[in-house]
């Protein structure tokens, strides 16, 4: 009996002490806890703290970065070459603000060609490597990274390529001889003009235009009846040349009243249409239709002493 009565006080000895700690397991636990209680209020640690300052005894927090964007960027040393120079990289800070700076979403990665594909991923390599500038893989040339600029902390005014300043301190002049406006998709300059292989849209109310642009195959240009052409060398139509076209399997002469140009190549008093338009000609050099639908330029008007393109232009109702 004493046997059994001992093993049972040790069961629950073992069970009221894990229940007080909380742990639930069954492997030997501390037999007693202490607990020792003062009468007075105020413990005897908190009457030695009461005469120090309160900022003193506080916790000491890490500043925010935000709180630090007064603070510039710094560079670090990295390791020395033979010669004892030291090569810099830069500071994690200056890191991870250049990481964010050259973020972009998949959406805007999935347009862009695979040149500025090449581009975007080695300024993306050399931020990695903690460099302030890399080679660009088409050209050759030096490029400043994100991080020199960030660096620097001012716009130079050369209208860089990673400028994460927005080229305020540039002029116009600088930033339209060093960015094309075009879309981000093309890697081709704009043309001068049009040339082999443009699409128009016929404006006469001709039966053939009509249908040509109904079908959804709108005519394109073949020839160009200008001077100044020579092998492989077409030269290019603006308002008002004369042209040969492919229409619904036929080939037919038209007059160009409306050209898409592209913002650098306008000039004064020309107007650019959304389209390239063109008005069909027959065999003898008449317009096929009778009616012009859509505004033609006023510059048109300087050549209605010639004999073909003043019937197009005794056609139209509307001058732009």
């Amino acid at each position: 009996m004493n046997i059994l009565r001992g093993k049972l006080c040790e069961v629950k000895q073992l069970v009221h002490t894990s229940l007080s700690m909380a742990s639930g397991r069954w492997y030997p636990q501390p037999e007693i806890i202490a607990r020792y209680c003062s009468t007075d209020s105020v413990p005897e640690v908190s009457k030695k703290l009461q005469n120090f300052d309160k900022n003193k005894i506080a916790p000491c927090y890490v500043t925010s970065k935000k709180d630090d964007s007064n603070i510039s960027y710094e560079l670090v040393p990295y390791k020395k070459d033979k010669n004892g120079r030291v090569t810099m990289r830069t500071s994690q800070r200056l890191f991870e603000d250049s990481l964010k700076k050259s973020e972009i979403s998949y959406e805007v990665y999935k347009k862009l060609s695979k040149e500025e594909r090449d581009i975007y991923m080695t300024h993306l390599k050399a931020i990695q490597d903690r460099v302030l500038t890399y080679k660009d893989p088409k050209t050759g040339y030096i490029v400043m990274t994100v991080s020199q600029h960030l660096y620097k902390a001012k716009c130079c005014g050369n209208a860089c390529r990673h400028c994460p300043y927005n080229q305020i301190n540039a002029t116009e002049e600088v930033r339209k001889s060093k960015k094309y406006e075009l879309s981000k998709h093309r890697t081709r300059p704009p043309n001068l003009g049009i040339h082999r292989r443009t699409r128009f849209v016929v404006v006469d109310n001709s039966d053939l235009g009509q249908q040509a642009n109904s079908s959804g195959k709108l005519p394109y240009c073949i020839h160009v009846y200008k001077q100044g052409r020579r092998k492989k060398h077409m030269p290019h139509a603006t308002i008002g040349d004369k042209i040969l076209v492919a229409v619904d399997g036929q080939m037919k002469k038209a007059f160009v009243v409306g050209a898409n140009t592209h913002v650098h190549y306008r000039k004064h008093g020309i107007p650019s249409t959304d389209t390239n338009n063109i008005v069909l000609l027959d065999d003898e050099g008449n317009p096929l239709g009778n009616r012009i639908s859509s505004p033609i330029p006023g510059h048109l008007l300087k050549y209605r002493d010639k004999v073909q393109i003043s019937k197009v232009l005794a056609l139209a109702t509307k001058f732009i």
